[in-house]
């Protein structure tokens, strides 16, 4: 049995990403994010996802946002999103202007194991360079996504100080990458 955060060397050569544009794509996300909300036990009849949902591709729109659908042959099998941290709750001193912010990256179970987390996580690192992001902010929480946990640092993400004002919960781990590093 493979260790969490394992990635495959054999990822499908059938795998593409991307940018949901098309309703078609838009449904897509749609759906693998309810999924990812339900996989968590979130109730999304009155929840910020449940809004951010009906209004996609909101702030995921470009030029500051992508919304990456990754597709196995022609089956929605993940997506992530990557957005400007919102004016409204950024922390002063935190560099949370410069940063674009990664959420809700998800994989359907039977796609897992197979890099499309991955894959999701290093397209949205050229994304975020294209848009001028000096470096990527996520939040999450090592008892609800512990297979995220590895990825994320496995890919160069550290622990960082708080960049918004409005995720009160003390069990988020908040991390950050620099991307200047890359360019």
């Amino acid at each position: 049995m493979p260790s969490p955060g394992y990635t495959s060397p054999m990822q499908p050569r059938t795998t593409r990403i991307l940018q949901a544009t098309t309703s078609e794509q838009l449904d897509a996300a749609r759906r693998l994010f309810r999924e990812y909300a339900s996989s968590l036990g979130w109730d999304l009849s009155h929840s910020r996802i449940a809004h951010e949902m009906d209004l996609l591709p909101g702030s995921y729109a470009p030029p500051r946002g992508s919304l990456m659908v990754a597709y196995v042959i022609d089956e929605p099998a993940g997506a992530l999103g990557l957005q400007p941290v919102p004016e409204g709750c950024r922390m002063r001193g935190t560099g949370a202007e410069r940063a674009g912010e990664l959420k809700r990256l998800f994989v359907l179970p039977e796609f897992r194991l197979l890099g499309i987390g991955r894959e999701l996580m290093l397209r949205a690192e050229t994304e975020a360079l294209a848009r001028g992001y000096d470096s990527l902010v996520l939040t999450t929480s090592a008892e609800m996504m512990p297979l995220a946990q590895h990825l994320y640092d496995s890919l160069g993400y550290v622990e960082t100080t708080p960049y918004r004002d409005d995720m009160p919960w003390p069990e988020i781990r908040w991390m950050r990458k620099d991307l200047r590093e890359q360019s």
